[in-house]
C-alpha cells in the first residue's frame, strides 16, 4: 500500500513539475481563469466514472454531507486558490510566483499539526530549511524587485491549497473514499462555483470596474475561445495527465501517508521544473539554480529517507 503511494508521489511530482513547459506549448493563447475553468472540468470528468466505480465498489452511498464538503473543498481549491495564484502572476514573476506557492508544503505541515496531529519531527524542521533555502537562492529575493500585492496573494493561494489537502484528509477520515472520490467531485463542484464567476465577469458594469482597476484578466473570461489544432494537444496534457492525474496520484498518496512525506511533490517540483524547461524549451539553467537546486535534493533526500525510517 505505501509502495503505492510513493509511486503515486513520483507521478503527481513529474505531471505537476511539466505544468509550466505545458503551458508554455499553447503559446499564451488561454486566459489563465478559463484553463483553470477547462482543465478542472475536463479533469473532474475523466475522473468521474472511476471515482463511481470505486463507490459501488465499497458500496458507499454519498451523503448531503459529503456533498456539502465537496463544495467547500472545490472552492477553496479551484475559486480561491487557484484564482489568487492566477491574479498573482499580474505583478511577479511566474517563476517566482511557483517558487512561493511551493511554501504550501510549510503550511500543509502546519495545518496536518493542528488539524491531524501529525507530529513534526527535527528532521522535517531541516528538510524544510534546505528546502527554503534552495527556494530563496533560485528566487534571487536579494534582488528581488517584486510588488507585495503578487506575493500575499501567492501566499495566499499557497495556504489555501495546503488547507485544501489536509482538510481532503480530514474530511474522509474514517470513510471508505479517498483520493480519486474527492478529487472528482472537488473539481467539478468547484468549476460549478468558477463558472458562475466566469458569467459574472461578464455583465458590464462588473467587466468595466475590473478593467479599470488593471484586473482585465478578470474581465469577460472566455470558455472555449483559443482552442485549435495548434493548441489541443498541450491542452489534453493539461486537462488529463497534470490535472487530472496529477492530482488524483498526489491525494491518492495523501490518504496513505503523513503530509510531511507528500509535500515531497513540492519540494522536488522547483528541481525538476528547469530541467524539464531545458530539455524541451533549452531554457538555460543558471549556476545559482543549481546551488538551490541540490540545497532542494538535499532537503527531500532528508526528508524521504526520514519517512521511511517512520514507516
Amino acid at each position: 500500500m505505501k509502495t503505492r503511494a510513493y509511486f503515486n508521489i513520483l507521478i503527481a511530482t513529474i505531471l505537476f513539475s511539466s505544468m509550466e513547459v505545458a503551458i508554455k506549448y499553447t503559446n499564451g493563447v488561454f486566459n489563465p481563469i478559463q484553463l483553470n475553468f477547462v482543465r478542472f472540468l475536463v479533469g473532474g470528468i475523466i475522473l468521474m466514472p472511476f471515482a463511481i466505480k470505486k463507490l459501488k465498489k465499497l458500496d458507499y452511498k454519498l451523503t448531503k454531507s459529503d456533498y456539502i464538503k465537496f463544495a467547500f473543498l472545490g472552492g477553496l481549491q479551484i475559486v480561491v486558490g487557484m484564482s489568487f495564484y492566477t491574479v498573482s502572476i499580474l505583478y511577479i514573476h511566474a517563476h517566482i510566483a511557483a517558487i512561493i506557492f511551493s511554501c504550501n508544503t510549510f503550511f500543509s505541515i502546519v495545518f496536518a499539526f493542528i488539524i491531524l496531529r501529525e507530529k513534526i519531527h527535527l528532521f522535517t524542521i531541516v528538510a524544510l530549511c534546505f528546502s527554503f533555502s534552495g527556494m530563496a537562492i533560485i528566487a534571487d529575493i536579494g534582488n528581488l524587485d517584486v510588488k507585495m500585492t503578487g506575493v500575499i496573494l501567492c501566499l495566499l493561494a499557497a495556504i489555501s491549497f495546503s488547507l485544501y489537502g489536509v482538510l481532503s484528509k480530514y474530511f474522509t477520515k474514517g470513510l471508505p473514499i479517498g483520493g480519486v472520490v474527492v478529487t472528482s467531485y472537488g473539481f467539478l463542484f468547484g468549476v460549478l462555483e468558477l463558472f458562475i464567476l466566469i458569467m459574472l465577469s461578464r455583465i458590464g458594469f462588473i467587466s468595466e470596474f475590473l478593467n479599470a482597476n488593471n484586473l482585465k484578466v478578470l474581465a469577460d473570461i472566455p470558455i472555449l475561445s483559443g482552442i485549435s489544432l495548434d493548441t489541443i494537444l498541450p491542452l489534453i496534457y493539461i486537462c488529463v495527465g497534470v490535472t487530472g492525474l496529477g492530482f488524483a496520484t498526489y491525494f491518492s498518496a495523501i490518504d496513505v501517508l503523513p503530509m510531511s512525506t507528500v509535500s515531497l511533490v513540492f519540494f522536488i517540483k522547483p528541481v525538476l521544473a528547469p530541467i524539464f524547461a531545458f530539455i524541451a524549451l533549452g531554457e538555460v539553467i543558471l549556476q545559482k539554480n543549481i546551488i538551490g537546486l541540490l540545497l532542494i535534493v538535499i532537503g527531500s533526500c532528508i526528508l524521504y529517507i526520514n519517512s521511511l525510517k517512520k514507516n
